[in-house]
């Protein structure tokens, strides 16, 4: 069942805004612009309006997300409530102020302040600035787009307006410019700003807003693709749903869990988990193709153009299969990139492994959305819909699961969950360090043929013979293999290193080596909270070396060198 995108909407702007009509009345037309661009069937958008509620720009906006968008509203305040209140000058601002918190779902309150606990030398004004700065990019990061309500100058003081928008070009989100001097003109992405030498006017390199979900919001548009994706038949979906379904119950049935305790995982989580693991199996596959095809139709483009070159030089109408291998290798890398097959097998293989665990952690109620520590922190992650639908899923179970008693619960853990994890690992690093190998031994039979090739050369073999057609000449031949030999190898090497077998080897026998110990002291837990905390540790490792494989795996796409 596809579930609603969370579209996340940050704010930044002036308090004070000298035509608050035009200001509303451009919001209002770029909030149903936004809504009407982000429509896909199958998948609702669910809006979350961030903003410190700020005088002005900040309240404008929250007031017309939550009315046109029906946005959940989440306030972020640079000080504790109390002290943040008696910053604004009037009773009406503070009673404004009040009225919106009212209505908020969420309220995160930064711990700046305006008095003491600061140095004598730091002065009032430089405090606040610093607070409001910190808010700033608080709500940057807890969004995908930015509203900034504008003029186009310079910021008064750290922490305003363009100090923001600044901050949030940085992190490389979508920033939507409504210009406060001019809101009739239509809204603009901001891609750079800079300021000339002297005055307050800044240099704002700009684009028209997107007409296509995918530029909008790609989160949006990769999650609606993965709702509707239809490379499945849904049998199929069915029969793996059916089998996860019925090891599971097994594994839970072996542990002496209660029979209809687990309800919710079954019925929430199964059949999610069982279309995220096919389309992911079904993505993988594709892509290896693409790989491997497209390494080895160019090196037989290659050997065919060596081999016309050398035996047959009258037949040009041989090199037309080097072309159509070309165009091969064309069609291929083609249908990779348009369909996107390996971005949607990290896709799917990310949110298979979210659900893999939720299945255990959510009985274990010790389920968790990401890792605790981002390692690979420099490198972009996963786009915060797969961990969305992962723990909405993961909430949904939640409300159909009766407590399981300790004994039990740590059986199911232990054998159901860690165990076979370990096992699986186990299986893989042996399987890929098997295929490594294997490629490794066919890379050096590869040199060692070419060194053969350069030898009998460097000796003259069949360098005697004349009068005898090419493909009679030893000399010909051992040409020819000394020029394709090379190639092949490459091909070797380059499917062994875009696969990363080794490197997936050796985290999974890491993997494996982990989750024995986790397992063992998980079997040693005496008490619920013991237990919880084991399965908690062995969550974030799990969602953690995901998340790095999906990071590293990110770099592999099939490229055309140019």
């Amino acid at each position: 069942m596809p579930l609603p995108y969370e579209l996340r909407i940050g704010v930044t702007g002036h308090r004070s805004v000298s035509d608050c009509s035009g200001v509303a009345a451009a919001i209002d037309a770029l909030l149903d612009r936004i809504k009407g661009t982000l429509a896909a069937p199958g998948t609702p958008l669910a809006c979350v309006l961030v903003s410190p509620l700020a005088a002005g720009a900040d309240r404008i906006v929250a007031r017309a997300a939550m009315e046109r968008l029906g946005a959940r509203l989440e306030v972020v305040t640079p000080f504790p409530v109390d002290q943040y209140r008696m910053d604004f000058e009037t009773a009406a601002d503070r009673a404004e102020f009040d009225a919106l918190l009212a209505q908020a779902a969420v309220v995160d309150e930064l711990p700046g302040t305006t008095t003491g606990g600061a140095p004598a030398s730091i002065s009032h004004a430089a405090r606040r600035d610093a607070a409001y700065h910190r808010v700033g990019e608080r709500v940057v990061d807890a969004c995908e787009m930015l509203i900034a309500v504008w003029n186009g100058r310079r910021a008064a003081g750290t922490g305003g307006t363009a100090d923001i928008i600044e901050h949030a070009l940085r992190r490389e989100r979508l920033v939507i410019w409504i210009n406060t001097e001019h809101p009739e003109t239509p809204p603009r992405l901001v891609r750079h700003i800079a300021y000339a030498d002297h005055g307050d006017e800044a240099l704002v390199e700009t684009t028209e807003l997107p007409t296509q979900a995918k530029e909008l919001s790609l989160g949006f548009h990769q999650q609606s693709a993965y709702f509707c994706d239809c490379a499945l038949d849904e049998r199929r979906v069915e029969a793996t749903a059916a089998e996860v379904r019925q090891r599971f119950t097994r594994a839970a049935a072996k542990a002496g869990v209660p029979e209809g305790a687990l309800t919710g995982v079954v019925e929430s989580i199964v059949p999610e988990f069982a279309r995220a693991d096919c389309l992911a199996l079904r993505y993988q596959w594709r892509h290896v193709l693409v790989v491997n095809g497209v390494l080895r139709i160019a090196a037989s483009a290659v050997t065919v153009a060596t081999f016309q070159v050398l035996f047959f030089p009258e037949h040009l109408w041989l090199i037309a299969l080097e072309i159509v291998a070309m165009l091969a290798v064309l069609g291929l890398w083609w249908g990779g990139r348009h369909g996107a097959w390996h971005e949607k097998w990290l896709h799917d293989r990310f949110l298979a492994e979210q659900l893999r665990a939720a299945m255990f952690t959510v009985v274990a109620g010790a389920h968790r959305g990401a890792p605790d520590d981002r390692t690979l922190a420099f490198y972009r992650g996963p786009r915060h819909w797969l961990t969305h639908v992962g723990d909405a899923l993961a909430a949904q179970a939640q409300r159909g699961i009766s407590p399981v008693p300790l004994g039990p619960l740590r059986r199911l853990l232990v054998d159901g969950w860690m165990k076979d994890q370990q096992a699986f690992h186990e299986r893989n690093a042996r399987r890929k360090a098997r295929q490594a190998h294997s490629r490794h031994r066919m890379g050096f039979a590869l040199f060692g043929g070419t060194l053969l090739m350069a030898l009998l050369h460097l000796l003259g073999v069949g360098h005697a013979a004349e009068g005898v057609p090419p493909v009679a000449d030893p000399s010909a031949w051992i040409t020819f293999f000394a020029l394709v030999f090379p190639v092949w190898a490459g091909v070797v090497h380059a499917i062994t290193a875009q696969l990363e077998l080794e490197r997936v080897a050796e985290r999974s026998t890491r993997m494996a080596a982990t989750l024995a110990g986790l397992a063992d002291r998980a079997e040693r837990a005496l008490t619920p909270l013991e237990l919880d905390e084991t399965a908690r540790e062995a969550a974030s490792l799990m969602l953690r070396e995901t998340h790095e494989w999906w990071v590293l795996l990110s770099f592999q796409d099939v490229r055309l060198q140019v």
